[in-house]
């Protein structure tokens, strides 16, 4: 695997994401979530294997964003539920990281 630099994988990621918002116009609707979804996998991945970004968490997520990004092929309801379920954990682990953290 070639190691590219940092700068290319956010320029990479920001053309996917600019290409991705042009192209929801003219998908089905069901696109757009797994676009997203293919999003939070690509920023997942530019972290790993930095030890700044190292997260368990995320990297848990990036294997069950990886399988619930092919249901949206199979079973869209299961894939509703899947994203539900995602929600749920990142929401979780969101609160788990704020909690004692004053603003």
């Amino acid at each position: 695997m070639v190691k590219r630099k940092p700068d290319y994988d956010i320029f990479d990621l920001a053309t996917y994401l600019a290409a991705s918002a042009r192209d929801c116009l003219d998908e089905p609707l069901i696109y757009g979530p797994l676009r997203m979804l293919e999003g939070v996998n690509r920023i997942i991945m530019m972290g790993e294997g930095d030890p700044r970004f190292s997260d368990d968490f995320l990297s848990k997520m990036r294997v069950r964003v990886t399988t619930d990004i092919l249901k949206v092929m199979s079973d869209r309801e299961e894939f509703k539920k899947a994203l539900d379920g995602l929600l749920l954990e990142f929401a979780a682990e969101s609160k788990r990281r704020t909690v004692g953290i004053r603003t």
